[in-house]
């Protein structure tokens, strides 16, 4: 069954985390993994710095608000990073108007490993090591969006030849149109992130920054566009590894 998270429920929980704020959309704050979904929104702070370090889950960051850096890329509205289980990146550093992104797993995480900590690499599985850096995904203004008159799906992600399925794609829907979503196809599952607009789903508005988990083995939903049309967020996750299919 297809997990949903409304943003418009959870936005009021937004809570101090260190220098950050988070809401928490999918799942808690956590230092043991587990197969349960996890996906949170985090506000950086001006000028703030996250060290290098990883995690032990796949993972996509949705980069919405402010801009800032991460290891020598610039990200900022919108862009979208990918990196695999036990594989670094960062330093992430926020500009002095902060920066806000949002955390996507679909497995929960056990918290960072910093990769300045000693011994760090004892704590390393076997992994391919992927990073990837969408294209700079642009939204329509209202009027362009509301004039839309047909379904477009746009990849935001170039494909190379060990991605196993990942994925970054835009789904653009004029008012009230329906569209079925990207299919999971051999993939670890998809998340689906409003970005613009809004969705209708079993009968409720699903508004900005909500989201949609598919898993690889459920069939995608039909999307159906609210009166104002509606932009959504793909991202699909790789074939599960031995490590992530242990978890």
């Amino acid at each position: 069954m297809v997990q949903v998270s409304n943003y418009a429920e959870k936005a009021g929980s937004r809570f101090r985390r260190g220098q950050s704020w988070k809401i928490n959309l999918f799942g808690a704050n956590s230092n043991v993994s587990s197969p349960e979904l996890q996906a949170f929104r985090l506000d950086f702070n001006a000028n703030q710095t996250l060290d290098a370090h990883f995690h032990i889950v796949d993972q996509f960051q949705v980069f919405v608000e402010g801009d800032g850096t991460i290891g020598r890329d610039s990200v900022g509205p919108i862009v979208v990073h990918y990196a695999d289980h036990h594989t670094g990146y960062g330093p992430l550093v926020a500009s002095p108007y902060g920066m806000t992104y949002f955390t996507l797993r679909s497995k929960t995480d056990a918290g960072l490993n910093f990769l300045r900590e000693p011994h760090v690499r004892e704590k390393l599985q076997p992994t391919k090591r992927r990073h990837r850096m969408s294209r700079k995904i642009i939204l329509s203004n209202e009027p362009v969006l509301a004039d839309r008159t047909e379904v477009v799906i746009e990849d935001a992600l170039d494909a190379q030849d060990d991605d196993e399925g990942i994925a970054v794609k835009m789904v653009r829907m004029g008012p009230n149109m329906q569209a079925p979503a990207p299919d999971t196809g051999e993939s670890g599952g998809e998340y689906l992130l409003v970005l613009n607009g809004s969705i209708i789903h079993d009968g409720h508005a699903l508004d900005k920054y909500s989201l949609l988990f598919v898993r690889a083995d459920e069939a995608p939903p039909v999307l159906t566009a609210g009166p104002g049309g509606a932009e959504v967020l793909v991202t699909r996750y790789p074939a599960e590894s031995e490590w992530m299919k242990s978890i």
